[in-house]
């Protein structure tokens, strides 16, 4: 028997009831600032869920472009509802990424740095941190379940409580035991290589949508079969009903093979994995993901070489952006959603419409804005680069601003043209569609300065502070206010979207041209300031 046995046999103290005794002598004004704070955020979840709800129907609404004319793909071979399996499997896969990103049993800086050196059992903290992880995955997977039953049943126009309730005890239990497996896992120190192989089954799961495709291009029945089965049984009780009951016996037994596990989950695992859920949740408060989404060392080394023959000749600002938009995966993103979008326009039923590119030019729109603003952050928002790089900040404003643009016209000029090649929009106003892109692309580089220049923000005292619902739309606008510009800049791409013959009104070019000057600043210098005061 080594030391720290003998030691954690003789010392039976429990660090959960010393923090249990503390929260129970804490005062009337101490337990109702925590009752505020929690009251606050429980409410900003159902004011912002309610919301969710209305843009999730209106998002179905433009997708399969109601009361407006659809185009025929000759590559159309099904529906969104007989697609909602394979995203209900890479929902799952994304969850329990998700949870073997953040531990799921890790612990905060104060334990980390307190309790865990001690030469006592960590079992209280093991118990505590492995209940909040399975609430998390619990709320997590119902949260995701709910999105999706939204969405089928809007797809379906019809509403069975029922099945929605068996549905949900389903999604919830689901949770619990992709909660539970991820802890397992973490206990034998296997998350990145249950990391790789969770992201090639996404693009297995990839592949075979893929083949099915190909097998319904050419009419073979049983695929047929298989799809139609598929589809209708995601709404079915005869299908939730056992599967609620399967999941509820495989929950049970990957709980306590967890709880069994969760000895051997070392300090230095819960360390790691509380830091991971500090950023994590610093990311979602400050709806900044630039921090979470940073590339590791071990990739980062792997990037290493990756841009160097294409950046040597340029100048050292540009060649930093360039780097950064390479070996740091920034348009991964881009490129991802842009073949997303062409595949979901060519093969998908009533998706090709005026209303589902008006979408879907909005959330390029919003992807443009906040990945650009990370590649150039530091050209903005580091002044010390200017000493290093011996270039002033107005140089290195304007350096970043022709790469937003640049990187703008290139996003929105393939979307377009992907767009036109499936005859979703008509590109008989050539020039007009050429002026819009260039327009746009400045107002997306002018968001994505704004966005890169924005500073920390407290949301709890942001919407503590705020009294009526007035204050808290006040609040949010204030925050969206680097996307907003970004919007109003896309006016007249909307206009050609919805209306390509008529051209565009002069006002929509006035707004677009007001929110766009801001990029010229860093050019225009003196005027630009003169012509605003």
């Amino acid at each position: 028997m080594n030391a720290r046995e003998k030691l954690l046999q003789e010392n039976k103290f429990d660090p959960q009831q010393l923090l249990n005794r503390a929260k129970r002598r804490r005062n009337f004004s101490e337990r109702f600032d925590h009752f505020s704070d929690v009251y606050v955020w429980v409410l900003a979840a159902v004011v912002a869920l309610a919301y969710l709800f209305s843009a999730i129907f209106g998002l179905i609404f433009a997708l399969l472009g109601q009361t407006v004319a659809h185009v025929q793909t000759p590559w159309t071979v099904w529906s969104l509802q007989e697609l909602s399996p394979v995203l209900l499997m890479l929902s799952a896969i994304c969850v329990l990424r998700l949870f073997l990103y953040l531990g799921p049993v890790g612990v905060n800086a104060a334990k980390a740095d307190w309790w865990l050196p001690l030469p006592i059992s960590t079992r209280p903290i093991l118990g505590r941190s492995i209940r909040s992880a399975l609430l998390t995955g619990l709320l997590t997977s119902s949260f995701v379940g709910v999105l999706w039953l939204i969405v089928m049943f809007g797809l379906v126009g019809a509403y069975e409580p029922l099945v929605a309730l068996y549905a949900l005890i389903s999604f919830a239990l689901s949770g619990v035991l992709l909660t539970s497996l991820a802890v397992v896992l973490q206990s034998y120190g296997l998350q990145p290589r249950a990391q790789r192989w969770l992201g090639r089954c996404i693009v297995a799961a990839i592949v075979v949508l893929a083949a099915f495709w190909f097998l319904l291009q050419v009419n073979i029945p049983w695929a047929i079969s298989v799809v139609e089965g598929a589809s209708s049984s995601v709404l079915r009780l005869s299908a939730w009903a056992p599967a609620a009951i399967g999941l509820l016996c495989l929950s049970v037994l990957s709980t306590w093979w967890a709880w069994k596990r969760s000895p051997r989950i070392g300090a230095r695992d819960m360390r790691v994995a509380g830091e991971h859920q500090r950023l994590a949740l610093g990311s979602a408060m400050q709806a900044d993901t630039r921090g979470a989404v940073e590339p590791s060392s071990a990739s980062i080394g792997r990037r290493r070489r990756r841009g160097n023959k294409l950046a040597s000749r340029l100048p050292v600002a540009w060649r930093i952006l360039v780097l950064r938009l390479l070996r740091g995966g920034r348009w991964h993103a881009t490129l991802g959603y842009l073949v997303m979008v062409m595949a979901l326009v060519a093969t998908v039923e009533q998706v090709a419409n005026p209303l589902s590119a008006l979408l879907f030019y909005l959330v390029l729109c919003l992807l443009l804005t906040i990945n650009v603003a990370g590649t150039i952050s530091p050209l903005i928002s580091q002044p010390q680069l200017t000493q290093h790089l011996g270039q002033s900040a107005v140089k290195l404003q304007r350096t970043a601003v022709l790469f937003a643009v640049f990187y703008c016209v290139i996003a929105l000029t393939t979307l377009t043209g992907g767009l036109a090649l499936l005859g979703v929009v008509q590109l008989s106003n050539f020039w007009l569609w050429g002026a819009a892109v260039i327009v746009v692309s400045l107002g997306g580089a002018a968001a994505s300065l704004g966005h890169a220049q924005r500073k920390e923000r407290d949301w709890e005292s942001l919407l503590g502070g705020s009294t009526s619902d007035t204050t808290v739309v006040m609040v949010l606008m204030n925050e969206a206010s680097t996307l907003i510009p970004a919007v109003a800049t896309y006016a007249p791409l909307f206009a050609l979207v919805l209306s390509p013959e008529t051209g565009i009104g002069w006002p929509l070019w006035g707004i677009s041209v007001l929110f766009a000057l801001r990029a010229l600043r860093p050019f225009l210098g003196r005027a630009y300031a003169g012509l605003r005061g």
